[in-house]
């Protein structure tokens, strides 16, 4: 049986997030911890904040590219829907909260640099 091209592409992603991991694993839980307290897809099936990191991952390696909080919603909403489907991922709208924490997050940690 061949395995779906998604598998290699997750695969390849949650290999580049535990890079991400290792370089500032505690901003990196921090961000897991924000996705798990604002829950955007109104989920609870992620029991705790770890649950997240495969979409951390993705979401930190491409927020350098984001210059608002606008483009981190913009960014957060296409993780999910590639992550998940478009179905289940939800409408824009439901990532506005947590792109604005994560933004926020994100602009204190460059102050630090």
């Amino acid at each position: 049986m061949e395995k779906p091209d998604w598998l290699d592409w997750a695969t390849e992603e949650r290999k580049i997030g535990e890079i991400i991991r290792a370089d500032d694993p505690l901003w990196f839980s921090h961000i897991c911890q924000i996705l798990f307290d604002h829950d955007p897809m109104m989920i609870q099936l992620i029991s705790e904040p770890d649950g997240y990191a495969p979409e951390v991952g993705s979401i930190i390696r491409s927020l350098p590219q984001c210059m608002s909080v606008d483009d981190v919603q913009q960014l957060i909403f296409n993780v999910f829907t590639q992550w998940f489907t478009p179905e289940f991922a939800g409408g824009r709208s439901q990532y506005t909260e947590v792109a604005t924490a994560v933004w926020d997050s994100w602009k204190q940690l460059q102050s630090e640099v």
